[in-house]
C-alpha cells in the first residue's frame, strides 16, 4: 500500500516544516502472521490474516492515520499526532478482543510507536522517528503498546494517565538510553501489568553493582546512598590520577537502575561489553551488563586505573557472585595470615634470645655425644 502524502500533510499542522519533512507519529503493529500459517495452514492462515489486516487498517483510518506499508499482518502507519496514534492503537487492541471472527483464536498484537521528525519521499517514510518506533515495536510483547516517555508526554490528560513508565532502554543511533512507557489500554490489574511490577520488584531486591579496581572489589546495593568517585580523599573510590577531578563522578540507584553521573572537567569514558564506546561530560548513563569505566581517555585495558563494572539483577547470579567474593576474601585472609606467621617466625629466629637458646641447645647436644 502506498502512503497518501497529501492526505498526511493535510492533517499535520506544522506549517513551518518543509514539504517533505514533517512531524508525525510512526506506528508499527504485528499480529504474528507467521504463527497463523504455522498453526492453521496456508489457506486458513491467509483468511485469518486478511481479516486481521482489515480490522487493524480500519482503526488506523478511523483515527486519521495512513498505512505506509503492510507485509502480511505487520503494518507501518503514520499519524498527524500522538493522540490519534495512541487512540488507534488502543482501538486496535480492543477490536481484536471483540471481533466475532477472531475472538476465539486468541490473537494478540504488539504495537510500538513514537512521535518525531520524518522525511516523506513518494511512498516511503524514514528518519529518526521511524528508527525509534521500530525499537519500541521490538520491545513490545503480545497485547502491549510501547512508546517513548517523550511521546507519552505529548498526550492529553486522559491518555497520559494510561501511560506507565518502564524505565530506560537502548535505542539504535542514540548515545544514551531513552525513557520508555507502556500504554495501559485495559484494566491496570491485568496480567501484563502484574508481570511488570513483579520484574521491577525483583530488580529492586536483587540488583547489585560490582566494581573492581586495582585488585579490590566493591559491591553496591539498591539504596539512596550516592557513591562518589574522584581524586579527593573523601571519595568512596579514590583514583589518584592527574586527569581525574577531585569529585569526578557519582553512582546513584534510581528506578531500579544504577546511574553513572559525570561531574568532571575532562569527562568519563566507558567501554561497553558489546564494544561500544561512550563519552560523558556533565551527563549520566545507565550502567548495564559489564564494561569498563575510565576517568580519562582509555589507552589500554591493562591500565591499572580502569574500573571494571558488572551489573547483576538475577537472584541466582547475585548469590553466585557473593559466594565467589567470600571465597576470594577467605583465600586472601589465609594468605595474609600465612605471611604474618612467616614474618613473626623470622623475627623470633633473628632475636638475640633465640640465638642464645639455640647456642645452648647445640652445646648440650655436643656434651651428650661424649
Amino acid at each position: 500500500m502506498k502512503l497518501n502524502l497529501g492526505r498526511l500533510l493535510s492533517k499535520i499542522n506544522d506549517r513551518s516544516a518543509s514539504p517533505r519533512q514533517v512531524s508525525a507519529t510512526v506506528l508499527f503493529a504485528d499480529g504474528g502472521g507467521s504463527r497463523l500459517f504455522e498453526k492453521y495452514g496456508p489457506q486458513r492462515g491467509r483468511q485469518i490474516e486478511t481479516r486481521l489486516l482489515g480490522v487493524l487498517t480500519a482503526k488506523i483510518g478511523a483515527q486519521g492515520g495512513v498505512v505506509v506499508k503492510a507485509t502480511g499482518d505487520e503494518i507501518m502507519s503514520c499519524f498527524p499526532d500522538p493522540e490519534r496514534a495512541v487512540r488507534a492503537a488502543c482501538e486496535m487492541q480492543r477490536a481484536l478482543k471483540d471481533d466475532s471472527a477472531l475472538i476465539s483464536l486468541n490473537i494478540s498484537v504488539k504495537i510500538g510507536l513514537h512521535h518525531g521528525q520524518v522525511v516523506v519521499e513518494e511512498d516511503k517514510v524514514f528518519g529518526d522517528a521511524v528508527n525509534i518506533a521500530v525499537r519500541m515495536f521490538t520491545l513490545a510483547k503480545a497485547d502491549q503498546i510501547i512508546t517513548t516517555q517523550e511521546t507519552a508526554g505529548l498526550l492529553p490528560t486522559d491518555l497520559g494517565q494510561m501511560a506507565r513508565n518502564l524505565g530506560q532502554s537502548w535505542v539504535p543511533g542514540k548515545q544514551g538510553e531513552m525513557e520508555i512507557a507502556e500504554i495501559i489500554w485495559r484494566d491496570s490489574t491485568s496480567q501484563t501489568q502484574v508481570v511488570i511490577y513483579q520484574e521491577a520488584l525483583m530488580k529492586l531486591l536483587f540488583a547489585r553493582l560490582f566494581l573492581e579496581y586495582r585488585g579490590g572489589s566493591i559491591e553496591l546495593m539498591p539504596d539512596h546512598r550516592v557513591f562518589k568517585i574522584g581524586r579527593g580523599a573523601g571519595n568512596d573510590l579514590v583514583v589518584n590520577r592527574e586527569q581525574v577531578s577531585r569529585s569526578h563522578a557519582t553512582i546513584e540507584f534510581r528506578q531500579g537502575k544504577f546511574i553513572l553521573v559525570d561531574q568532571s572537567a575532562n569527562g568519563t569514558h566507558l567501554l561497553l561489553e558489546n564494544g561500544s564506546r561512550i563519552f560523558l561530560r556533565r551527563e549520566e548513563f545507565t550502567l548495564h551488563d559489564r564494561g569498563i569505566i575510565f576517568l580519562a581517555p582509555i589507552i589500554s585495558e591493562q591500565d591499572p586505573d580502569i574500573i571494571r563494572y558488572s551489573v547483576i539483577q538475577n537472584a541466582q547470579e547475585v548469590y553466585a557472585r557473593e559466594h565467589e567474593l567470600k571465597k576470594q576474601n577467605q583465600d586472601i585472609h589465609i594468605e595474609i595470615d600465612h605471611a604474618d606467621c612467616t614474618r613473626q617466625v623470622g623475627e623470633i629466629v633473628e632475636s638475640e634470645y633465640f640465638k642464645r637458646i639455640n647456642a645452648l641447645a647445640k652445646r648440650l647436644r655436643a656434651e651428650r655425644s661424649y
